[in-house]
């Protein structure tokens, strides 16, 4: 009996392994994607709001974007935009003191949050229905009534400092700093705070920054949530009256020009691993080209595993633990880099081995097939992007700040679906420049398999902490 009943399950393994289908021999449909619609209007203040229902479950979310951030700040002063968002969040608002405000959010489970980005400032909000109005007359206190404890101000600074003194700890974090200081250099994404700009920042720099930013004329505001329209509209009636609007803001940085010179940046580490990475500027966020560089891109190193650059350095050669590109379309000049770890006697042929395959795509373009499955990939990843509510709402609430139009999602779908080989190709040609980068190696060069100058001009790089 017990033989008759292994036969029959090895039968059946057999029958089922000859009617598998191959996950890559696997075809579907075209991609029917509409997200819903949130509903626009402008509150009474000057504030832009998207909003859309869900009900699916009791809760509330709100994100404010404003346009500030990290390259608003003086060369001095850098830091001054993540030092103001911290201390909004920790330092008190209205009547209640910092520690009240954290105990009232932490008694109802709610969650304030701020960040300074490169571009925007954002402020998020979760909680339950329940709780909405005094979370959100905190959040109101916090936005309009921020206190700005002293104690927290000197905290917050200090921590700052700390984690300043630690920048070099990790030699991933080095590779990266030093290449956005070298690619951008003179621009504002090229700098960063230091001990000397945190030392030179004081409370009093800090109140005309969040009356400065922190407005509703300079705000677009995403909420979803088991709330109805009327309901939305009456709360920010209700909380955010009294919110003045701004008188104004500094204008944003020009967009970034090549002031480095290519050649290799060396930072010493002494570790037996090697980091690299490589780059160049490339496209801002509105560069109509930016669609086929996004898909040459993945074929040639950002689709990981199916990219041409894991397959052949990672997969078949076996000298990194990590390796890829990326091409980061920013608002005032883009990046485009290629990024590896190795380990230290592997160094140099790691290294030619990614100019090599830039050159190659540069010079004979990417094929039919990879193509083809780079566009698929970003086009069937696209959904993900607005699964949620939440993502819906926040994506058409940040797009708008950035300065495009209400349909820039379905563009955005539009334009990947028409991207040609031809097109991939002629952005490899023209946007590729391996002759032209910084190479960014953190390690111990008397381990590498290669002098450093066998790739151009060597510059060491202090990494004292100023």
């Amino acid at each position: 009996m017990k033989k008759a009943f292994l036969t029959i399950i090895i039968w059946l393994i057999g029958i089922l392994s000859v009617m598998a289908v191959n996950p890559r021999d696997m075809k579907f449909g075209p991609l029917q994607f509409k997200p819903s619609e949130p509903v626009r209007f402008v509150a009474d203040n000057g504030m832009v709001v998207y909003f859309l229902e869900d009900h699916q479950l009791p809760v509330v979310s709100a994100a404010f974007y404003f346009k500030g951030g990290d390259i608003y700040d003086s060369p001095e002063k850098s830091g001054l935009a993540e030092l103001t968002a911290n201390l909004m969040r920790t330092g008190g608002a209205g009547d209640r003191t910092p520690d009240q405000v954290d105990q009232d959010l932490d008694f109802v489970a709610a969650n304030i949050s701020f960040n300074s980005g490169n571009e925007v400032l954002i402020v998020n909000m979760n909680c339950l229905r329940k709780d909405i109005h005094p979370v959100f007359g905190i959040l109101a206190d916090i936005l309009i009534r921020p206190m700005f404890d002293s104690a927290k101000f000197s905290l917050e600074v200090s921590n700052k400092k700390d984690e300043i003194l630690r920048q070099n700890d990790d030699p991933g974090q080095i590779t990266r700093r030093v290449y956005y200081e070298t690619v951008y250099k003179g621009h504002p994404y090229g700098r960063g705070p230091t001990l000397a700009s945190m030392g030179l920042i004081t409370r009093d720099d800090v109140i005309p920054q969040h009356r400065m930013y922190y407005t509703p004329d300079n705000s677009i505001v995403a909420i979803t949530g088991d709330m109805t329209l009327d309901e939305v509209k009456a709360l920010i009636g209700k909380y955010l009256k009294e919110w003045a609007k701004g008188t104004g803001r500094p204008a944003p940085p020009e967009m970034a020009v090549m002031k480095y010179t290519p050649g290799v940046y060396y930072a010493e580490r002494d570790m037996n691993q090697a980091h690299i990475r490589i780059g160049h500027l490339g496209l801002d966020d509105k560069n109509p080209d930016r669609y086929a560089m996004d898909i040459m891109n993945f074929a040639l190193g950002g689709g990981g595993f199916s990219s041409r650059m894991t397959g052949l350095i990672r997969t078949t050669a076996g000298l990194a633990y990590s390796v890829g590109t990326y091409s980061y379309n920013r608002p005032y000049g883009g990046t485009f880099f290629a990024y590896c770890q190795t380990r230290a006697d592997a160094t140099g042929q790691a290294l030619k081995m990614m100019l090599d395959i830039i050159r190659q795509v540069k010079n004979e373009g990417i094929t039919a097939d990879e193509m083809n499955l780079a566009r698929e990939s970003i086009i069937n990843s696209f959904v993900f992007g607005y699964d949620t509510p939440a993502k819906i709402v926040s994506d058409k609430a940040y797009k708008e700040l950035m300065g495009f139009p209400s349909d820039q999602m379905e563009k955005d779908l539009a334009a990947y679906h028409a991207v040609t080989l031809e097109d991939c190709n002629r952005v490899a040609r023209e946007y590729l420049k391996p002759d032209s980068m910084v190479i960014i190696i953190t390690g111990n060069k008397e381990m590498f398999d290669q002098p450093l100058e066998a790739f151009g001009p060597v510059t060491d790089v202090s990494l004292e902490i100023k």
